[in-house]
This record gives structure tokens, C-alpha cells and sequence, in this order.
């Protein structure tokens, strides 16, 4: 209950009053926190909103299971939504007809490899860096790149579009 109250304090104070009533629904369990969280992602990167502490203190490895990837290393299994946050140093292979929504923040690093007829879509930020492997003529990858972060694109480059934007973040 600890992480409910805490997190309904933050939100009261001036992060974003149409949340609100998400979180206080969400009764303490991580994929709804998660799912708020996707819900007003915008907002919530604009504003360092959770910031990295709350999110290690409060969400951890239970936030994995529903895109909330916080600090993990290695290879995952990629969701429809994914928030790489941190220190993050993995990878995930997108294939098939799947469509991945990808945020990656922080200091984190996340190399992807799209195959298939896949389409991937990344907003990366702050010092965060994307690799980016399009194995496949038909896999489709749309990058937006804000502030610091890095973008390399190997593989069917042709496939890729990567719009730079001069701001930190979203406007």
C-alpha cells in the first residue's frame, strides 16, 4: 500500500490530474500502475515523470512482465509496449507481423532486431543508444531520436526512418 500512497502524493502535486483516478484504480498492482503509465506516456517523459528512483523503489522486476523494463540486462521477449529505463543493456528480436512500441530512456541500451514483416516504432531519449539490425527487406523500423541519444542502423537501412528532433523531449 506503501507504493499506492506514495505514488498518489507525487501525482497530487502538480504531474498530471486526468491520471489520477487511473493510479488510485489501480489498487496497488504493478500492470495497472504499468498500464497508467503507457496511457499518459508523454506526459510522464516530459515531466521525468515517475523518475528512475521512484520507478526501481516502487515498480522493479515485477514491472518487466508488462513492458516496464527497469534496469535489465540481456535478452527479452518483446511486448506490444516496452519502457527500457535506467541502466538497461538488452536486446529483443521483433519478427512476424508484430508491431513493438519502444521507449528507451536514461543510460540504457537496447539493440533490436527487427526479421519478418515486423514494425517497430522507438522514441529514444537522454543518453540512451538504439542498434538497430533490420534483418529482413520487409520489416519496417520508425525512430524518433530526442536530445542525446544515439541511433545506428545496420542491415536493410533502406527500411528505416529516424527523425531527429531538436528538443530533449516531446513538446
Amino acid at each position: 500500500m506503501e507504493r499506492l500512497k506514495h505514488l498518489q502524493q507525487l501525482m497530487a502535486h502538480g504531474h498530471c490530474v486526468e491520471s489520477l483516478s487511473r493510479v488510485h484504480n489501480s489498487r496497488n498492482h504493478t500492470s495497472r500502475l504499468v498500464e497508467a503509465y503507457f496511457y499518459y506516456i508523454k506526459e510522464c517523459v516530459k515531466k521525468d515523470f515517475p523518475d528512475i528512483a521512484f520507478m526501481r523503489s516502487y515498480m522493479g522486476v515485477e514491472a518487466a512482465k508488462y513492458g516496464g523494463f527497469i534496469d535489465t540486462v540481456g535478452e527479452v521477449e518483446p511486448l506490444r509496449r516496452n519502457a527500457f529505463v535506467g541502466d538497461c543493456d538488452a536486446s529483443i528480436t521483433c519478427s512476424q507481423y508484430n508491431i513493438h512500441l519502444c521507449w528507451v530512456r536514461h543510460n540504457s541500451k537496447l539493440k533490436v532486431i527487427a526479421t519478418g514483416h515486423s514494425r517497430l516504432h522507438i522514441d529514444c531519449f537522454e543518453n540512451s543508444s538504439v542498434e538497430v539490425v533490420i534483418a529482413s527487406p520487409d520489416a519496417k523500423v520508425y525512430i524518433n531520436q530526442y536530445g542525446n541519444s544515439k541511433v545506428q542502423v545496420s542491415g536493410h537501412a533502406e527500411c528505416a526512418t529516424c527523425t531527429l528532433h531538436d528538443t530533449e523531449t516531446y513538446k
